[in-house]
């Protein structure tokens, strides 16, 4: 899965900050490849290395830059693989939510030599929900909260959502519905154009 990851934050860093960023961010992580490919296995230290010396090249916390990877992933060609693959999930953000638990299945039929982490999604009260998954991949949760507010904007929803302080999950997130028709939203069609 660090693959995807890496892969996913080559994309970010490069489209937002130019080749020569990603070049310096691989010469301070210490990493002589030009780059990731994403069914390579890598592990957590390769993508924490890669993630600190970014921070320091780009001065960016590293949270943000992960917040920002999660919404390059969704909106950097509307009509991608990732943004399709998450809107066949409903017709509106709640439903698309509900469906969460699903993606991972739904993902490995395109890919199924990568784990993809487990999602669990409980309602606490009507229009708040609580995101939880029990991988070891804390940057997972913000990189969760960038897709999931890139998808709302997408749907046209208003939300407010929040990572949760570390806990046994080892990312959660508490999403708020504030209103599911604030904008008109994106087109989506079953058939790419």
């Amino acid at each position: 899965m660090y693959g995807l990851f890496l892969r996913a934050f080559q994309g970010y860093v490069g489209s937002t900050f130019g080749a020569p960023a990603w070049t310096q961010v691989m010469a301070r992580a210490g990493i002589m490849a030009p780059g990731f490919e994403p069914l390579l296995p890598y592990d957590a230290l390769t993508f924490r290395k890669v993630l600190a010396a970014a921070a320091k090249v780009l001065e960016r916390a590293p949270d943000a830059m992960l917040e920002d990877v999660g919404t390059y992933i969704v909106t950097r060609n509307p009509a991608a693989a990732p943004r399709r693959l998450l809107r066949f999930g409903g017709a509106t953000f709640p439903e698309f939510l509900l469906s969460l638990e699903e993606l991972p299945d739904r993902a490995r039929l395109a890919l199924p030599d990568i784990d993809f982490p487990r999602l669990t999604l409980a309602e606490r009260a009507p229009g708040e929900y609580r995101l939880t998954s029990r991988v070891e991949v804390p940057e997972l949760a913000h990189v969760l909260l960038g897709v999931l507010s890139a998808m709302a904007d997408d749907y046209g929803a208003l939300v407010v959502i929040e990572v949760e302080p570390p806990g046994r999950a080892r990312a959660a997130l508490t999403i708020r519905l504030a209103e599911t028709s604030f904008s008109a939203g994106q087109s989506f069609n079953l058939v790419a154009g």
